[in-house]
């Protein structure tokens, strides 16, 4: 009798030791998923305003600076001739603004800016910033609070040139293109924080379908 007693007690030892382990690996899953998956998917914010006809738009984490800028824009592609050269000043702002601003990023996939990348491009740029200065990014909201990541403060244009495509890009989707209706824009701009981060760069606006989109960036 004694015996039986015995092996029931060890048996109800080793059931709950079984549930303890279980509890403690669904716990550590948890936590494992949200430091390492959940936190680097991008959760995309609520759209406050757009551009339909251009698929442009402006979401409720943008800054201050880009709010403003994208009304500019907007009063620019609602007019009933559109100034292409405005068009392509303000774009490249905009660029700037959304690109160079970490502040405001939940993660290195959070990339800025990709909505005004030549549409060929986008898949390249993304990588390219990934790899890049979005590295810094971190994923958890509480480590970004410890880090001085750039916020774009202002930003102006110092050059406008037009530019034939062809003879800017060796690239299939220009080599028919001889007139000059492309744009070199040349901008700086300031941060909130000195960061250190790149502060000035020229951009080339060219022809994207209906809209004008950014296909290179120097310093």
């Amino acid at each position: 009798m004694s015996k039986k007693v015995k092996k029931r007690r060890i048996s109800n030892k080793k059931k709950l030791l079984i549930c303890f382990v279980l509890i403690i690996l669904a716990i550590g899953g948890y936590f494992g998923y949200n430091k390492f998956f959940k936190e680097t998917e991008v959760t995309a914010p609520k759209v406050i305003d757009e551009i339909k006809n251009f698929n442009y738009v402006v979401n409720e984490k943008d800054t201050k600076l880009f709010k403003s800028t994208f009304k500019e824009l907007k009063s620019i592609l609602n007019a009933k001739e559109v100034d292409n050269k405005k068009y392509a000043e303000t774009v490249s702002k905009l660029f700037i603004i959304d690109f160079f601003n970490l502040n405001n990023k939940s993660s290195k996939n959070d990339v800025g800016g990709v909505q005004f990348v030549y549409s060929s491009y986008k898949s390249d740029f993304i990588d390219y910033a990934r790899d890049g200065m979005y590295k810094q990014v971190p994923n958890s909201i509480d480590n970004k609070k410890n880090q001085n990541l750039p916020e774009v403060k202002s930003v102006k244009v110092t050059g406008v040139e037009e530019v034939v495509p062809s003879s800017v890009f060796e690239h299939k989707d220009f080599e028919g293109v001889t007139e000059a209706n492309a744009y070199e824009i040349t901008l700086t701009w300031e941060y909130k924080n000195d960061s250190g981060f790149q502060d000035k760069a020229t951009l080339t606006v060219v022809k994207d379908g209906d809209k004008l989109s950014i296909a290179k960036m120097e310093e």
